[in-house]
């Protein structure tokens, strides 16, 4: 094992909660054969019945398949040039999309399904972060949790548009009406954030069955207290059951150690 594969640790899992009768969520967390490149996926599928399940599940795998395709072209002569990461990644998310819109069309009992996604792509010491939804990716450094996404939302753009403010945002119970997903346009708007890892740090993605449930002073509480990634996802899984499970509850979590 070389220098960057002791560093980089991480664990994913996932869970139905106390209420929900299934789970619509999918996690994907490796790290590819032959390269320094890992893939870290949260996907919450919506629409009901079987179709959010579904959704979720062709974005991990249509996104692991193009992210597998790539890095073999990159070892086999191609390279990994200076945008290789969010090109990578861009690729993955659009590919995974045209993938839940072509079912769409094919399955109409699946018409309604769509996912949100939370995803990083890492090589090296460098990283992409995308995502869609209310998914969110966050940072634990320097004993400060940091969310990095923003909720794409009805209130979240109405609140950036100052159509509404801070208070009405608050006390409003539309928070989970999302404006952006995988399968709600047939050309996603992405914005993918290209940064280094930071020593000692943790990256958390999860999907809005923790967040809903867990507070951020409680989540950093747990990564502060855990040495282990998996020890933490278990724990954050706990306490979000713990304060009533109302959705389901992913999670992937990257240590970043020297």
């Amino acid at each position: 094992m070389n220098d960057s594969q002791k560093r980089h640790l991480f664990y994913g899992g996932t869970d139905k909660g106390r209420v929900r009768e299934q789970n619509e969520d999918s996690i994907l967390y490796c790290q590819f054969a032959h390269s320094e490149v890992s893939l870290l996926v949260v996907a919450d599928g919506v629409g009901g019945h079987a179709g959010g399940e579904v959704a979720s599940q062709l974005c991990i795998q249509q996104m692991h398949d193009v992210v597998e395709k790539a890095v073999l072209q990159a070892n086999s002569g191609g390279g990994y040039g200076s945008q290789w990461l969010s090109k990578t990644l861009g690729q993955a998310i659009n590919d995974a999309n045209r993938a839940i819109v072509k079912l769409q069309q094919l399955e109409p009992e699946l018409e309604q399904m769509a996912t949100t996604v939370v995803s990083l792509l890492i090589r090296e010491n460098e990283a992409a972060l995308c995502h869609l939804g209310d998914s969110r990716g966050y940072v634990y450094a320097e004993q400060q949790l940091t969310q990095m996404t923003e909720d794409h939302t009805m209130l979240q753009d109405m609140l950036n548009e100052g159509r509404i403010d801070r208070q009405a945002f608050e006390l409003s119970p539309m928070h989970h009406v999302i404006s952006q997903a995988l399968g709600v346009n047939e050309q996603p708007e992405l914005e993918i954030q290209n940064f280094l890892l930071q020593s000692h740090a943790r990256y958390l993605l999860c999907s809005d069955g923790l967040t809903d449930c867990v507070s951020d002073a409680q989540i950093q509480h747990i990564l502060e207290q855990c040495t282990d990634p998996a020890e933490c996802i278990d724990d954050l899984i706990v306490q979000a059951n713990d304060n009533g499970g109302s959705d389901n509850i992913s999670a992937v979590l990257l240590f970043v150690d020297e």
